[in-house]
């Protein structure tokens, strides 16, 4: 019994549960930090400059996302997919503000 109690132990000192992109995501590309995080008030995402690695804090899309050139779009459709549990009607569009995504209610 204590054999099997050990064995348990392990496994859950071990066992690392996967961030969840609903939180946020941490973006590094091309020597640039970013986060991106939902704005409940606003209803859409926030990209911040950062200095520091939050990759331990916040999900790390994947390498497919970010290179040549960061997908945006993709990374706030999967963290919204996340969030609500469905894919909600948007309209994602570049500015001279950087990326911006719209939902519609």
């Amino acid at each position: 019994m204590n054999r099997l109690l050990n064995i348990q132990n392990n496994i859950s000192k071990n066992f690392i549960v996967p961030i969840n992109p609903r939180n946020g995501a941490f973006i590094q590309h091309k020597n640039t930090k970013f986060v991106t995080i939902y704005n409940s008030i606003i209803d859409t995402y926030g990209i911040f400059k950062v200095n520091d690695d939050w990759s331990h804090y916040y999900w790390e899309p994947p390498q497919s996302y970010i290179y040549p050139d960061i997908q945006w779009e993709d990374i706030w459709k999967e963290m919204d997919y996340c969030s609500f549990g469905y894919y909600r009607d948007y309209l994602f569009s570049e500015t001279i503000n950087g990326p911006e995504i719209k939902y519609f209610k």
